[in-house]
């Protein structure tokens, strides 16, 4: 660890995204090599992973996380609630461990990278905190669906990326905030205005006014914003877009193992309307492939095992205590 390291970026992940985190680690890397990377693992170390190949990603179990009481998070959230309330407790992580730090991001295991976010870098320095929104134009309403609604359910900004300017007070305020909320109700229940860490964001822009919104085409293209967005142009060195910027990175959310599909969930396009999509799907397929991604995906998350083992236990208490019930009322009748 350099002590006077200023740029970090982290993903959080359990063991079988992790040939997807070490994609995003190396595209990452590659365009950006004076970052720090972690790998924060929201699950056990396990035999079946050679971590040494993640190097020089650093791996922090979220078990090691100051504060962070596992069990009780195991016991109230399911894995994909557990794996994103531990967002703002990583932030916080590394910047009390890294006393220089200036700029922090977070980024999902499924994005990969085209170029460098050295423009957003720029703007952290002027900013706490930089966002990007789902869409940033009207998707037509037709029997396609996936339109606005989506995103006033969900959140009107994609937590799959944040960056953090480590050094601001509004930053600070906003990671306490944050945190408070992800690990106290940090639930998937959209009909009560909860979707784990994504939809608090709605409200950071108006606590926090020095927040930017980065609205650029570039930046967090997705599935879910092919109606604005498409590739115009591959080229050696660049993959250039409908508004001729140039793709910074994309998000392969929901990826589908069908490799006719965009997403799993986003089935609004296929790649028939975008050919050239498509070619940045194959390639992907092929680096998460030669990163283990066949193997590492059928390793079983332990947390969730605990889980389930918590509520077969749970079940039998129950079920205990209702015999016992059923037991005393039949003896005081006797």
């Amino acid at each position: 660890m350099d002590p006077d390291q200023k740029y970090f970026a982290f993903t959080l992940c359990s063991n079988n995204y992790l040939a997807q985190a070490n994609v995003l680690k190396e595209s990452f890397l590659k365009f950006n090599p004076g970052f720090e990377f972690y790998i924060g693992l929201v699950d056990e170390l396990s035999s079946q992973v050679d971590y040494s190949i993640f190097k020089p990603a650093t791996i922090i179990p979220v078990s090691k996380v100051e504060g962070m009481n596992v069990n009780e998070l195991i016991a109230k959230y399911d894995i994909i609630e557990f794996n994103t309330c531990v967002k703002p407790s990583f932030f916080k992580h590394i910047i009390k461990h890294n006393k220089n730090a200036e700029i922090v991001y977070y980024i999902d295991p499924d994005i990969c990278f085209f170029d460098s976010i050295e423009e957003i870098n720029q703007s952290l320095k002027k900013h706490s905190m930089a966002l990007t929104p789902h869409i940033t134009s009207p998707i037509q309403l037709d029997e396609f669906g996936a339109y606005e609604p989506l995103f006033l359910n969900y959140g009107i900004y994609n937590l799959g990326f944040l960056g953090i300017n480590a050094k601001s007070k509004n930053a600070t305020v906003m990671l306490d905030w944050w945190e408070e909320r992800t690990l106290s109700i940090g639930y998937n229940r959209t009909s009560e205005g909860l979707f784990v860490d994504q939809l608090w964001m709605n409200l950071a822009p108006l606590y926090f006014d020095d927040a930017i919104i980065l609205k650029n085409f570039k930046f967090n293209m997705a599935p879910w914003n092919l109606h604005e967005r498409s590739v115009v142009e591959i080229k050696s060195d660049a993959v250039v877009l409908n508004d001729n910027s140039k793709l910074v990175f994309y998000h392969f959310s929901n990826l589908s193992n069908n490799r006719d599909e965009i997403s799993r969930f986003y089935t609004r396009y296929d790649f028939k309307k975008f050919p050239l999509l498509k070619e940045l799907y194959d390639a992907y397929f092929k680096k998460i492939e030669a990163n283990g991604y066949s193997k590492l995906k059928t390793i079983p998350i332990a947390y969730a095992l605990y889980k389930k083992e918590q509520e077969k236990v749970s079940a039998a208490k129950s079920i205990v205590l209702k015999m016992i019930g059923f037991l005393e009322r039949v003896s005081r009748k006797v």
